[in-house]
């Protein structure tokens, strides 16, 4: 099957690809509670007639070709985002309080569409297609919970994708990076604990204010002094709370901020400066600190063979116009990490907006929307990266 081919079957689908994202723009749910979402794939999947596994709010279909061959996974996230869509959508979310402002609609109903040409051309498919519909993208972080279950396993995926709508691109444009794509995401926790006193006898007391100012002063040296520039790596502390009153030395304040890097090395030495820097200032000026990093989504590192294959597949399409290769990581998270880190994968971002809507509204705005043209570039880029080198 040539590429031309294998389009005009995914075309064929362009009508419910698009019937199926609005159907799931109508009822955006928060992660883990994607019950009408899961309910809708579901129902999908037994249209199409391919056999699925439910655990919480994922699904996980199975496609099996009539051929041995790999495994390969295909994922999409399902939840949406606390923002209050505005008037004027025909297919407006009737969940108030809760819109499909960062494209997972549109990227559940992708995979769906693949599914369906995928399922229809079975009986000359190499091994098995796995569909990893994910919850929880935007919170928690659903990907991690699927791997610990077996997600990846039963069958073991050989090699796995995926996909986001991307507003600062147009329709046509496919844009991806070898190595990293996206940081890790670690919230930083410090609390800085010295002795109450009376604000008129400053010497009577030991003022955490005073020392968390200097710790925040210490910190912001890191990324301009312990990181290569060469490197990517960010440090922004958003929260600080203490005190009681005016006139009282404080004794205890909590300082918070988040920690995004873009490999497992630098994001360990950052932990540990962060550590040694906060309790090493804390102790200098008479203080305790507690400092506590808790992990969040693992950097997003594809594959260089995986990401030759995406931007190699999408060369050849007749619908895409452009391949990019993005220029530096976003310090942005992505969960996919936690499939990638399981099979060699690449993750790729397709163009979804008129160009004449640029620069258009960006991921998580109430203004978000995308050219439905883009739902037949996704689905079109998943059903050609399964069969790659089968035929």
């Amino acid at each position: 099957m040539n590429m031309q081919e294998l389009l005009a079957l995914v075309e064929q689908e362009k009508d419910w690809i698009i019937a199926m994202r609005r159907k799931l723009h109508r009822i955006p749910e928060r992660g883990f509670a994607e019950f009408k979402t899961q309910k809708a794939v579901m129902d999908a999947l037994d249209e199409i007639g391919i056999p699925y596994t439910t655990e919480r709010t994922w699904v996980i279909g199975l496609i099996e070709g009539a051929l041995p061959g790999d495994t390969v996974g295909l994922r999409a996230d399902m939840d949406a985002l606390p923002l209050q869509e505005p008037e004027g959508c025909p297919f407006r979310s009737e969940h108030e309080g809760m819109m499909h402002a960062c494209g997972h609609d549109a990227h559940t109903a992708i995979l769906l569409g693949a599914a369906r040409v995928l399922n229809g051309m079975k009986d000359r498919l190499h091994g098995k297609v796995k569909l990893l519909f994910q919850p929880a993208e935007e919170t928690d972080g659903g990907a991690e919970p699927m791997v610990k279950a077996g997600a990846m396993e039963n069958s073991h995926v050989d090699r796995v994708y995926g996909l986001h709508v991307m507003p600062t691109h147009p329709v046509g444009v496919v844009e991806t990076r070898t190595g990293t794509l996206n940081a890790s995401t670690d919230s930083v926790r410090l609390v800085i604990r010295g002795k109450a006193g009376h604000g008129a006898y400053p010497d009577a007391g030991t003022d955490a204010i005073v020392c968390a100012a200097q710790v925040i002063t210490a910190l912001q040296t890191l990324v301009s002094r312990n990181v290569s520039p060469l490197q990517s790596a960010v440090l922004t502390l958003g929260m600080i709370s203490g005190g009681t009153a005016q006139n009282i030395i404080c004794d205890e304040v909590t300082i918070r901020g988040t920690l995004r890097t873009a490999n497992a090395q630098l994001r360990a030495m950052m932990k540990q400066r962060i550590r040694e820097v906060t309790e090493g200032v804390a102790q200098a000026m008479g203080c305790a600190a507690e400092v506590s990093v808790t992990s969040g989504y693992a950097a997003l590192v594809n594959d260089a063979a995986e990401a030759a294959r995406v931007r190699r597949i999408a060369a050849n399409l007749p619908c895409v116009e452009r391949v990019v290769e993005k220029e530096a990581p976003s310090m942005g998270g992505e969960d996919f990490s936690f499939f990638s880190d399981c099979a060699p994968g690449a993750f790729f971002h397709v163009g979804c907006v008129k160009p004449d809507w640029m620069p258009a509204p960006p991921l998580h705005s109430k203004d978000f929307m995308l050219d439905e043209d883009c739902l037949v570039i996704g689905a079109a880029m998943h059903v050609a990266l399964v069969m790659d080198g089968q035929e």
